[in-house]
């Protein structure tokens, strides 16, 4: 997994006229595959007895799927949540915008993923934006990949 700042030292150490809203949105889907990428404890700490809770950073991220097998999980709950955890930890997303769909391929080259198509719209400096990314939910390793 790549590693870099987040978007505060992004915003902090390049000036505004240096970044492009191409750089802006590189640094939005790094972000957004860095949040779920992040393994949410909320099913270890029984957070569903604390409603105030789900949207802290004691749940930031995406439990963890490695463990379950494919069939189990149904695409359109799991689009549901990653929704979520989108509208709730990502605030450049508008979260009115923000729709995750499922995409149901046969000819998919991920036999153990799963890939959603995210859509929304982004308030990046100087603009609103649609950004439309597709992810990979992995349940081999338990990774998202962000394709851009």
């Amino acid at each position: 997994m790549k590693t870099s700042l987040p978007m505060l030292f992004d915003k902090l150490g390049t000036p505004k006229h240096n970044i492009t809203s191409d750089g802006w949105r590189k640094v939005l889907v790094r972000d957004i595959e860095f949040l779920l990428n992040d393994a949410s404890r909320s099913a270890d700490l029984h957070l569903q007895d604390y409603g105030h809770c789900e949207n802290s950073v004691l749940n930031f991220g995406l439990p963890s799927l490695s463990k379950r097998i494919p069939i189990s999980t149904d695409p359109l709950k799991l689009a549901r949540h990653i929704q979520r955890i989108l509208a709730s930890f990502e605030p450049r997303l508008n979260p009115k915008t923000i729709r995750v769909v499922p995409v149901i391929n046969a000819r998919q080259s991920y036999v153990l993923a799963i890939l959603f198509d995210i859509y929304g719209a982004c308030f990046l400096p100087g603009e609103e934006t649609l950004v439309n990314v597709r992810i990979a939910l992995d349940y081999s390793c338990g990774a998202v990949h962000v394709f851009d």
